[in-house]
């Protein structure tokens, strides 16, 4: 489940880059900036649903590895 969430997000993200692409071609720049910051989100979204991520922040929370 959590890596068709994570594969949905980057599809979006995918998208929304392509379509910012178009704004700032075309010097929509209010839109392109609005597109990018989604962008942002969906990236976000994927990077929060990807289980190697979620182990990774359990790790570094602990104590484990710090000098």
């Amino acid at each position: 489940m959590m890596d068709e969430r994570r594969d949905v997000a980057m599809a979006i993200k995918s998208c929304l880059d392509s379509l910012l692409s178009d704004a700032a071609r075309c010097d929509l720049d209010d839109l392109a900036r609005f597109i990018g910051l989604a962008a942002l989100a969906a990236e976000e979204a994927a990077v929060a649903h990807d289980p190697k991520t979620i182990h990774l922040k359990a790790l570094m929370a602990s104590g484990a590895g710090h000098c």
